[in-house]
């Protein structure tokens, strides 16, 4: 890959976190919410179980890191088929992807902060409210803890992918034969 293409790489799988972000929060909030104003009043308990924040961002979480898994699954296989493996790239990029999800918290201070602005990082960290509702840990921890732990899980996923693909097509490894040695 020259330069050009790898930016592009990093790039798009910046912004393909926070697309992923933002369908964890559609489905684990929103959907959710729907679904329990659906359950018949007879079945609180259902209810509340659906519009907690910690099933919400558990599901919101995986619903991020199973679509991300499946585009670091792929480039895993592609980086082995094209014998273009860079892991050197792939562990930058999700790097630059956890500072991207990791940068917005530094500027949160919940005791000199509207109520919008509170909303606002409330959404973006939906993923990760899980650590504060297990744990009670502050958003920054949160949001290092739940981004590390899906970003981590995209590393393992492209690894087993590669090896798997390496596996199963080992004639694509072999170096290519030099006649002069011959």
């Amino acid at each position: 890959m020259d330069y050009t293409q790898q930016f592009k790489y990093s790039a798009f799988r910046i912004i393909l976190l926070f697309g992923t972000n933002l369908l964890g929060l559609i489905i684990g909030k929103g959907l959710f919410w729907v679904a329990a104003s659906l359950v018949p009043p007879s079945m609180q308990d259902l209810k509340h179980f659906l519009i907690s924040d910690l099933t919400g961002s558990v599901t919101a979480a995986l619903v991020m890191a199973g679509t991300l898994a499946a585009v670091f699954r792929d480039d895993g296989k592609r980086h082995a088929a094209y014998r273009d493996m860079d892991i050197i790239l792939v562990m930058i990029t999700l790097i630059l992807m956890l500072g991207a999800y990791f940068v917005p918290v530094i500027f949160y201070n919940p005791f000199d902060s509207t109520r919008v602005i509170r909303s606002v990082y409330y959404m973006f960290y939906f993923t990760s409210r899980w650590v504060i509702e297990l744990f009670g840990a502050e958003m920054k921890t949160a949001a290092a803890v739940g981004g590390g732990a899906v970003l981590g899980l995209q590393l393992i996923v492209y690894e087993l992918s590669y090896g798997a693909y390496h596996k199963k097509h080992p004639v694509t490894f072999r170096p290519p034969r030099n006649e002069d040695d011959e």
